[in-house]
């Protein structure tokens, strides 16, 4: 697939410092929420490595339709990464499909705006958080470390032979989330932890978001692995 084409995959935003004279970044690939967007999480940009890391926020493909009696703003899309069939269930295969586009999306994204492809971090959130693990642990991305906020890790990693025990992986996680249990959050730095996985997991006093103590510890981090 040629890189126009493999950048075409997935609309996105980007966020490129100005001030910086170094022709190749380092580079955050930042994966959102069910429900939210490419902008949700750009807006972490300059609160992360001191603002000195190009940020790539890539768009989930598929929309996600308004609960009834809820209404959002015309300009104000929800998407999501995997689809679910009229029942509600998950399509078997999707999600590794959506796997294989962003395995295409990011090198292409990343010759595209110039960066360290040997400086890479996955950060997601929630639902874009497990896909961040399944990118990480699929060894098709060179990966120098990996975030992954409120999230779960997919049941079937242990199956991988080959994790990378030496990627540094930090797991934050609200003691008051009421959309992922914090005991998820605990159950796969348990896992990761037992598979000798270089892991850290860090608790906040926060229900299902991102607060400032969590942003201060996820840029120390980003910026120990990064720069």
């Amino acid at each position: 697939m040629h890189n126009q084409q493999a950048l075409s995959l997935l609309t996105h935003a980007v966020y490129s410092p100005k001030n910086s004279s170094d022709a190749s970044l380092p580079t955050i690939i930042l994966l959102h929420g069910y429900g939210a967007h490419g902008l949700d999480l750009l807006p972490l940009a300059p609160h992360l490595c001191g603002g000195n890391a190009l940020i790539i926020c890539p768009q989930a493909p598929h929309t996600v339709s308004a609960p009834a009696g809820y209404q959002t703003p015309s300009n104000n899309q929800m998407f999501t990464w995997e689809q679910r069939d009229e029942y509600g269930e998950k399509i078997e295969g999707d999600i590794d499909e959506m796997v294989s586009v962003l395995e295409s999306f990011i090198p292409a994204a990343l010759n595209k705006y110039a960066a360290k492809e040997e400086k890479v971090a996955l950060v997601g959130f929630s639902q874009g958080g497990s896909l961040a693990y399944r990118l990480a642990f699929s060894n098709q991305i060179t990966t120098s470390a990996v975030a992954a906020l409120s999230t779960w890790l997919p049941d079937n990693i242990e199956q991988i032979k080959a994790l990378p025990s030496d990627l540094p992986i930090l797991i934050q996680h609200g003691t008051e989330d009421p959309m992922v249990d914090i005991e998820r959050g605990r159950e796969s730095y348990k896992r990761l932890n037992d598979l000798n996985v270089n892991v850290t997991m860090k608790e906040y006093s926060m229900q299902h978001e991102i607060n400032q103590d969590s942003i201060s510890d996820l840029s120390s981090f980003l910026t120990k692995y990064l720069t």
